[in-house]
């Protein structure tokens, strides 16, 4: 089954092609990466899945529903971690997740229970009920995770996850992907600069270079075409080709 398609999908601010014609699918129950330098259409190819941009030219399909169509149902099957997400300051981890949850329509009691499970499995129980100002960018990322994982989604779309984390609260992050992929079959794409950590956790990649699809397939079968033995020798592979 296929969680998501593109065709030709485009995206033009003005002059600059942000996003040039792409096309990918996303399997469903896989961990697909989205990797490319920063400003190379990662977070407006993001945006425009879940409906919040609508593209210039081509389309996306979101389990066969169309993002700008069908913007609100393709949103209640996702959850969603921007890169720069400002989580408000006076609220706490509970409280938080309890709003996020009434914004889905989620009943008290069981919005409740998913936001304890949350807690317990994001190791927050400690700072629960403690305002986010002064927390670690480590634990506001945990707890941005847990607000994306509260309505249970089907995709999960990560912008950046992992940066401004240090290697131990990197690692930690992949192994809760890895662990909420596996227990819940769901889809997540997972978009970074930080090629070592998709690596770490795709099995399938699509790169992206100033706007544009530049390879796309099994990471295995990239490498073994362009020679190299990691993920970095590949993307300067391929960055190369490009400035030729």
């Amino acid at each position: 089954m296929t969680a998501i398609e593109t065709h030709a999908l485009s995206k033009r601010f003005g002059a600059l092609a942000a996003v040039d014609q792409v096309e990918f699918e996303v399997r469903a129950g896989e961990i697909f990466g989205l990797m490319g330098h920063n400003g190379s259409g990662k977070t407006t190819l993001l945006r425009m899945l879940l409906g919040l941009l609508a593209p210039s030219g081509g389309r996306a399909s979101v389990f066969g529903l169309d993002p700008q169509r069908d913007a609100l149902a393709v949103r209640r099957r996702c959850g969603y971690l921007p890169a720069e997400y400002t989580l408000p300051p006076d609220m706490t981890p509970r409280s938080l997740l309890d709003y996020i949850a009434a914004m889905f329509g989620l009943p008290a009691e069981e919005a409740r229970a998913r936001a304890e499970q949350l807690i317990d499995s994001f190791d927050l129980g400690a700072a629960a009920d403690r305002k986010l100002r002064g927390f670690s960018t480590g634990m506001l990322q945990k707890v941005g995770l847990a607000q994306a994982l509260i309505n249970e989604p089907e995709l999960l779309l990560l912008d950046e996850p992992t940066s401004g984390l240090d290697p131990l609260g990197r690692h930690d992050l992949l192994e809760r992907l890895r662990h909420a992929s596996a227990e819940r079959g769901t889809t997540v794409v997972f978009s970074s600069h930080i090629l070592s950590d998709v690596e770490a956790l795709c099995s399938r990649v699509a790169v992206l270079h100033h706007g544009r699809l530049i390879a796309y397939g099994a990471l295995d079968e990239l490498k073994r075409e362009h020679k190299v033995a990691d993920i970095d020798a590949l993307y300067l592979a391929l960055a190369r080709r490009e400035a030729a």
